[in-house]
């Protein structure tokens, strides 16, 4: 697995359980190892799971597009 920046483009996938079994054991094998991508894990996890508990329908509109484009950007790079 490659530095940082090719680990935090796959956490997404590697919360959901959607990487590959050897990205996977990859990526876990760097986070045992880097407390940097492990705070970018929680801080992910966290947020997620933040997010899945409001509605949609209350956030306001301009929120809930800055946080779709940040989403988009850091998910499709």
């Amino acid at each position: 697995m490659g530095n940082c920046p090719d680990i935090v483009r796959l956490l997404a996938d590697f919360i959901e359980g959607q990487l590959p079994p050897d990205e996977h054991a990859a990526l876990e094998n760097h986070l045992a190892r880097c407390s940097s991508c492990v705070t970018q894990l929680k801080t992910y996890q966290s947020t997620v799971s933040i997010l899945r508990t409001i509605g949609e329908e209350e956030l306001p509109e301009e929120l809930r597009w800055t946080l779709r484009s940040f989403v988009d950007r850091r998910c499709n790079n």
